[in-house]
């Protein structure tokens, strides 16, 4: 069973989409998207060193690059893959509680669809979002969509007012792994 975006979160309160052409095929771009490493991502190191508090500000961000292996960005996101179709989509989801102050997260299997989709405790926002590549003559699009559900009309209003403060960091975010795809392709050879 392919679990795709509407299939594991079909209605949901909130929604962004981004996308952006890229000039090589869809499987290229696939092999950047999957190797692509926080460290090359300006825009949102800088956002999370804002966000991670005074620790983070003094110390910057913890890529992992001082163990001699910047992470990958897919590694270091809080939503794990949860299906796979290369070089299609990539499709990640997770349950929290994000409007705490430590988002808390459900005793439910990490990265399992099926326990994904069936998941409706009331008190908790469930997030997928996904990487989409459509083949356009010689290039590709890239999309990515986040999807939010709240579970309870509670949790609604608090994520409602979360994510007026969330959103527009959330979109930045969005376009710098777009950006940072771009020009990865266009600075290796493929």
């Amino acid at each position: 069973m392919h679990w795709t975006l509407e299939r594991l979160l079909p209605t949901f309160d909130k929604r962004e989409h981004h996308s952006r052409r890229i000039d090589a095929p869809p499987e290229r771009v696939w092999r950047e998207l999957m190797d692509l490493r926080v460290g090359e991502l300006a825009i949102t190191l800088g956002l999370m060193r804002v966000r991670g508090g005074p620790k983070t500000w003094v110390n910057g961000v913890d890529t992992g690059a001082h163990e001699g292996m910047d992470l990958r960005v897919l590694d270091s996101m809080a939503p794990r893959e949860m299906a796979a179709d290369p070089p299609h989509e990539v499709v990640l989801g997770d349950i929290a509680r994000y409007t705490a102050l430590r988002p808390a997260r459900p005793d439910v299997e990490r990265g399992d669809p099926e326990a994904f989709a069936h998941f409706d405790e009331a008190g908790w926002s469930k997030v997928v979002m996904n990487f989409r590549l459509i083949p356009e003559g010689d290039g590709t699009w890239l999309s990515t969509e986040t999807r939010v559900l709240n579970t309870d009309p509670a949790t609604r209003r608090a994520f409602t007012l979360y994510w007026g403060f969330m959103r527009a960091g959330s979109g930045m975010i969005r376009h710098d792994l777009l950006r940072a795809i771009a020009k990865k392709v266009a600075t290796t050879t493929g």
